[in-house]
């Protein structure tokens, strides 16, 4: 509804994120935080504007559209490079299939080789990888190489997170220098022709926190060198 809303008063396209209910302003840092990673996400969902949690979304559908939800976090999971999530999609996805019996072998093999293509549409992972699961005759195996494949895709962006520290440095170097201009994601990923997924997760795992925190860090800190330093009033520094 306040998206709606929003959306018949501006004309502009926008996100928008909102935070669970909470108390009191020592809590709002951290709503920020959770609200930057939201907000960091929209490049990848770019047909949702209001995020709710994966439990409430759960309640409100049915088994099959709750399955094809699941493939579509995997999808996203991959594509943001988030490796705890995906392995908390795929046990969600496996545990259903090991439990229920009146899935065939070939219906789990379908469902989880639309798994193992999504990791291989990461064509530097394809070529040091090989698909094996048309081998396997029973469920049990299925989820096993698709498991396999999944350690071995986490192994693979360990390994390019270490080739990739140039690339962070690069990035930080540029908001050292232009943090007074208008810098997302996008922009800075497009600097080092990286994808936004990638730069975003390579960007964390180096720095510790997200793309958006560590521009708003470093500006405060030139916030408070220019007050302490300078005659400049509250309104020009900001």
């Amino acid at each position: 509804n306040v998206y709606s809303l929003l959306k018949r008063l501006h004309p502009a396209r926008f996100h928008l994120a909102v935070s669970r209910r909470f108390d009191g302003y020592r809590e709002l840092p951290g709503i920020m935080e959770q609200l930057e990673q939201q907000m960091e996400e929209k490049f990848y969902h770019p047909d949702i504007h209001i995020y709710t949690s994966e439990e409430e979304e759960e309640k409100n559908t049915g088994e099959e559209e709750q399955d094809s939800r699941l493939m579509e976090k995997i999808s996203e999971d991959i594509s943001r490079k988030d490796v705890k999530q995906l392995w908390s999609h795929f046990h969600s996805l496996a545990s259903k299939y090991q439990s229920n019996t009146q899935f065939s072998a070939m219906y789990v093999k379908f469902v989880f080789s639309n798994v193992i293509r999504e990791l291989f549409q990461e064509n530097r992972f394809a070529g040091e990888h090989r698909l094996d699961l048309y081998g396997c005759s029973t469920i049990q195996e299925i989820i096993e190489v698709t498991e396999k494949n999944i350690r071995q895709y986490e192994a693979f962006l360990e390994r390019s997170m270490s080739e990739s520290r140039d690339e962070v440095a690069a990035v930080k170097n540029y908001i050292y220098n232009h943090y007074a201009e208008d810098l997302n994601l996008e922009t800075l990923a497009e600097k080092v022709y990286l994808s936004s997924g990638y730069l975003s997760f390579i960007f964390k795992k180096e720095t510790g926190m997200n793309l958006n925190r560590f521009i708003r860090v470093f500006r405060m800190e030139k916030a408070k060198e220019l007050l302490r330093t300078t005659n400049m009033k509250v309104a020009m520094v900001s």
